[in-house]
């Protein structure tokens, strides 16, 4: 499927991302690469998927994955957009402040959606619990996408 120049991106949590890169053919992955529509990824939270590089490695090794880690996660990055800092700055103490709560290591992916006016793409329940964008979750999308195709 291509993307549509009309539909509006996902600001993909990092929980997403890591699926993708400990397994190259799980739904994570091929919705991503599936262009289907556009996902956006705040730039901070590229150290957190840094953080994690270790496990994904070894949940990696477990499964046999064809591919190296630093080729799926080149595949992976080119198939989002990582958006700079900068412009989604101003909305970082407005989500801090929603998150406290919550989850406040995920202000910045918050954050992003609010400033683009996106949903979230997230798995992590906690997201639920804040009301100031929409969350989907991997099983929502593909029902949304499932509807659209027939």
């Amino acid at each position: 499927m291509e993307r549509r120049e009309e539909e509006a991106g996902l600001v993909a949590d990092t929980n997403i991302l890591i699926s993708a890169l400990i397994k190259d053919r799980s739904i994570n992955a091929r919705l991503i690469k599936s262009e289907c529509f556009a996902i956006y990824f705040p730039e901070q939270g590229l150290k957190e998927v840094e953080g994690y590089l270790d496990y994904i490695r070894a949940k990696r090794e477990k499964s046999s994955q064809s591919l190296a880690l630093d080729y799926a996660m080149k595949v992976i990055l080119e198939a989002i957009q990582v958006v700079p800092l900068e412009l989604y700055r101003h909305k970082i103490k407005d989500a801090f402040e929603i998150m406290k709560e919550i989850d406040e290591k995920d202000a910045p992916i918050l954050a992003l959606a609010m400033q683009m006016g996106c949903s979230l793409w997230s798995n992590d329940k906690h997201f639920q619990m804040q009301k100031a964008v929409r969350v989907y979750t991997t099983s929502e999308i593909i029902g949304l996408l499932e509807r659209e195709i027939i």
